[in-house]
């Protein structure tokens, strides 16, 4: 709008109203494919918390585990622990140590495996190397090591002619003798006997527990967080029939949500009394200590060697 003296003249705006909305169009389509949204950095929680992502755990395990200052100063720790010498030597004798304990672990493994293919017989330390194929890869370092440790080990023992043989945790050869340890640890009290270490013992031994039948009483267990079972001697002397009514009411009554003390609580409470200290009490503090006897205390007395030179003038 332009004004001409006192007339005022009006000129179109339908020209610029356009233009103007064409370039705020082409704005906003230039500014939707362009955007970025920048994120404000968070500020620190002042709240504390353990959780860790599984992002950072891997991080710092990575960091940790890639530090070699770090990885030297564990290791200088460990030899230091070990009684081994540190630095360049250090690392050096950890690795012949562990290859040490590998070879240690293969010849037990190998002649726990002669035993049960009933090769019962001993063998040298070079034997053993030259059945297993490893003569020509053991230097005399590492010979002299196993010679020292392979005696020492509780799975290993020494005959008569100083030859290895294999030592299993029972004497058990056959279905008797089987029975019999059975018998033994139920007489003394020792309760069952793993499968774990029966297998060690003999092979086929699963086969000689069903031989057995009834005379056996087998459970799972849990053994080094593996599963497992155990066998007990099944002792017809102590076998003896309850009433049904009985098992019916001692089954009636759950107290897998109760602990020991809450139990002896409720049965003191219905006036039934509980065991305890059963165990013989033990003196604490050793033998007795002697008395010391008391020191009198001295009274002092004044004036005593003047007793017939003084006399009291109170009276006077």
């Amino acid at each position: 709008m332009t004004t001409c003296g006192s007339v005022f003249i009006d000129r179109p705006h339908s020209m610029m109203d356009r233009e103007l909305l064409k370039q705020r169009e082409d704005f906003k389509k230039h500014a939707s494919k362009n955007v970025s949204v920048q994120q404000r950095p968070s500020a620190p929680s002042s709240s504390y918390t353990t959780y860790k992502s599984e992002e950072n755990k891997k991080k710092k395990k990575k960091a940790t585990t890639n530090d070699p200052q770090i990885s030297a100063k564990s290791l200088s720790e460990y030899n230091k622990s070990q009684g081994l010498p540190s630095g360049p030597a250090g690392i050096i004798s950890a690795e012949a140590n562990s290859q040490n304990f590998s070879l240690l672990a293969k010849i037990v493994d190998y002649m726990k495996r002669r035993h049960l293919e009933d090769k019962k017989w001993g063998l040298t330390l070079r034997e053993i190397l030259e059945e297993l194929q490893l003569d020509a890869v053991v230097n005399k370092r590492q010979e002299a090591w196993l010679e020292q440790f392979l005696p020492q080990n509780h799975k290993l023992t020494v005959d008569e002619t100083q030859k290895l043989i294999y030592r299993p945790p029972h004497k058990v050869k056959n279905r008797q003798t089987l029975l019999q340890l059975l018998q033994k640890y139920e007489r003394e009290g020792k309760g069952g006997i793993l499968l774990s270490e029966l297998n060690e013992c003999m092979p086929n031994v699963e086969k000689y527990i069903q031989q057995l039948g009834n005379q056996v009483i087998a459970m799972p267990t849990q053994h080094n967080k593996r599963k497992d079972q155990v066998f007990f001697y099944n002792n017809p002397d102590t076998d003896f029939t309850i009433d049904e009514d009985y098992q019916q009411l001692w089954r009636s009554i759950n107290v897998d949500h109760l602990d020991e003390k809450k139990i002896e609580e409720y049965l003191s409470k219905h006036g039934i009394l509980t065991m305890k200290d059963l165990q013989p009490k033990r003196l604490q503090g050793g033998p007795p200590k002697r008395k010391t006897a008391k020191r009198k205390t001295n009274q002092r007395v004044h004036n005593e060697h003047l007793s017939d030179v003084l006399q009291d003038y109170e009276q006077g």
